[in-house]
């Protein structure tokens, strides 16, 4: 096994078959990055949004493309989070026009994070969010002609947004091209379920990933996580719950989120910006119910930990 340091100046900002790989490694091998945050010399402490200059085009700066020696069409490529440290900044933001709710929030709006007091960061007086950091773009590069922003996903992973791969977790990924060409970015220090807002807290982040290589197809992106609670942080309080039952799975999951944010300015006073952010980086959209025909049922989970109250 052979340690590496990924040069922190390499980085592309979309998906293209096309792109030389930038490192080579043999399965067992760990590597050590510095990965830019979303956003990197867009925002900054301090900004308001007119200070912002966002590009979708390089908002993302995604580490790679690495290829896994040995590795065929039809491979899956085993990544291994070894460690995942925040840097010291972080935002979140309503992006114009995006997110679940962009009728309810016409108004972009930017929200700054310190992250420097060890395992919380304050959303505002009274919530205190757990800061556990992941990825939200993992993935192996597509066997498709042209290039593809990074987000949404695609079916060598990409723009996952799954917030469970953290430290321990393995994720299993698909090899469309010889090597694997594997990027990734977009660290996160939190998250909930759903990001419904568009943004997580968006950071710079420290990682060591090992790579491994299984002689097998693999069904799609798939991980497993060490044993215990998905969300140990958040199960200590018990939850806040909310419902949307509607005909379609995207209105079902509007209605949850309006009325978790409700739910939280009746219970918890927070206004409507701060509630429907707090959905964003604490609370977790899910299908509580897809059988009965017609009518689904999506739900809200908000974990009653972050109020300090």
């Amino acid at each position: 096994m052979a340690e590496h340091v990924f040069d922190p100046s390499i980085f592309h900002h979309v998906w293209d078959r096309d792109i030389p790989t930038a490192l080579t490694v043999a399965p067992g091998d760990v590597v050590h990055f510095d990965v830019l945050m979303a956003g990197e010399r867009q925002i900054a402490a301090g900004y308001t949004y007119a200070d912002c200059s966002f590009d979708f085009d390089t908002l993302y700066n995604l580490c790679g493309p690495i290829d896994v020696a040995g590795a065929e069409v039809g491979d899956t490529l085993a990544i291994e989070v070894l460690s995942l440290q925040t840097g010291p900044y972080g935002w979140c933001a309503f992006l114009e026009g995006v997110g679940l709710l962009p009728d309810d929030f016409p108004e972009p709006y930017v929200h700054h994070f310190d992250l420097t007091r060890g395992e919380t960061t304050t959303l505002c007086d009274g919530v205190e969010i757990p800061i556990v950091p992941f990825c939200g773009t993992m993935g192996t590069c597509p066997d498709r002609p042209g290039q593809f922003a990074p987000f949404p996903p695609h079916e060598g992973g990409g723009n996952i947004d799954t917030r469970h791969i953290t430290v321990g977790t393995r994720l299993y990924l698909p090899v469309h091209l010889a090597g694997g060409r594997f990027s990734f970015g977009d660290p996160h220090a939190a998250q909930g379920d759903g990001e419904v807002c568009v943004a997580a807290i968006e950071c710079g982040m420290k990682a060591s990933l090992r790579f491994g290589l299984l002689k097998r197809t693999s069904p799609g992106p798939w991980f497993v996580t060490p044993p215990g609670s998905l969300t140990p942080a958040a199960d200590v309080r018990g939850y806040y719950g909310t419902t949307g039952i509607a005909p379609d799975l995207m209105e079902g999951a509007r209605m949850a989120v309006r009325a978790m944010i409700e739910l939280l300015g009746i219970e918890e006073g927070l206004d409507p910006t701060m509630a429907y952010m707090l959905c964003s980086l604490a609370g977790d959209l899910k299908i509580f119910e897809i059988v009965d025909m017609g009518m689904w049922n999506v739900g809200m989970c908000m974990p009653r930990a972050v109020f300090t109250g």
